[in-house]
């Protein structure tokens, strides 16, 4: 591999690793307004 490569390499692993720390975050704030509601009624 070239360094361009390797920079395209790096660079689509963070965009991912940020990507799946958003849905990450989003799913448990999810579970957790999910489960209010259910305990709530």
């Amino acid at each position: 591999m070239d360094d361009s490569n390797i920079v395209s390499f790096v660079a689509w692993s963070v965009i991912t690793g940020i990507i799946m720390g958003v849905a990450g975050l989003s799913y448990k704030a999810y579970l957790r307004r999910n489960k209010n509601e259910t305990s709530a009624s």
